[in-house]
């Protein structure tokens, strides 16, 4: 396995990104999103692989939903920092994971391919999310 750590910058969000591959296979994704563009997202996910995420404080944590609303982007309400999407699901749902909340970030000229998903509809979206992003281990929250 090739585990990632990472987080916000305060600390109240963290989490542990369990892969089946390195980066250099699973590669880093640019959705052209205007939400993604305006945070610099690069993200990743695997399917095969494992997230745990969490949140010492859900008072501080911001679900922000946009677009198809199918989706909750996790952004710390104290730092600022966006560090992944949830695709709620009673069974945990799934996640992708912006890279630049690593603790060990890939470096700013590593590949990235843009992706633009205008064209899809609701369940478009939730079956690409669900084939593609990674499966929630644990999402734990701390105190709220």
């Amino acid at each position: 396995m090739n585990r990632f750590a990472g987080g916000c910058h305060c600390g109240n969000l963290s989490f542990v990104f369990e892969a089946t591959a390195p980066l250099e296979s699973l590669g880093l994704r640019a959705c052209m999103c205007s939400f993604c563009r305006a945070h610099g997202a690069r993200n990743t996910s695997d399917p095969n692989g494992s997230i745990r995420i969490s949140v010492r404080d859900g008072a501080r944590l911001e679900r922000y939903r946009f677009g198809l609303k199918t989706s909750d982007f996790l952004i710390c309400r104290t730092c600022g920092v966006y560090i992944c999407a949830h695709l709620p699901h009673p069974g945990g749902g799934w996640f992708t994971v912006n890279v630049n909340a690593f603790d060990d970030k890939p470096s700013l000229d590593f590949p990235l391919a843009p992706h633009v998903f205008d064209a899809e509809d609701v369940q478009a979206r939730v079956s690409r999310r669900e084939g593609r992003w990674t499966p929630v281990a644990e999402f734990r929250l701390e105190k709220s």
